[in-house]
């Protein structure tokens, strides 16, 4: 009786562990799928043609990031001086 019981829980345990590799490997292969995603701004201008009021609509979308060359790090812009054109 003793046996059987420590057999059948090896058994429940190697099971367990098969099951629980097989989920880690399911859960991996589903993140390298999905692409880095970035939030991003869009805004659109709607105008009424019997009012001087303009509306703003923005919303935050979800795009995929653009891979970029290097360090992953983006270039700073580059600086503008508020005076010209004046």
């Amino acid at each position: 009786m003793f046996k059987s019981l420590v057999v059948l829980a090896i058994a429940g345990t190697m099971s367990v562990s098969a099951a629980a590799q097989a989920q880690d490997q399911a859960a991996a292969n589903q993140s390298q799928a999905k692409p880095q995603m970035v939030k991003k701004k869009v805004c659109a201008d709607e105008d009424n043609a019997f009012s001087r009021v303009k509306t703003r609509t923005c919303k935050i979308v979800e795009v995929p990031a653009k891979s970029s060359s290097g360090n992953g790090r983006q270039a700073p812009a580059p600086a503008q001086d508020p005076n010209q054109g004046q």
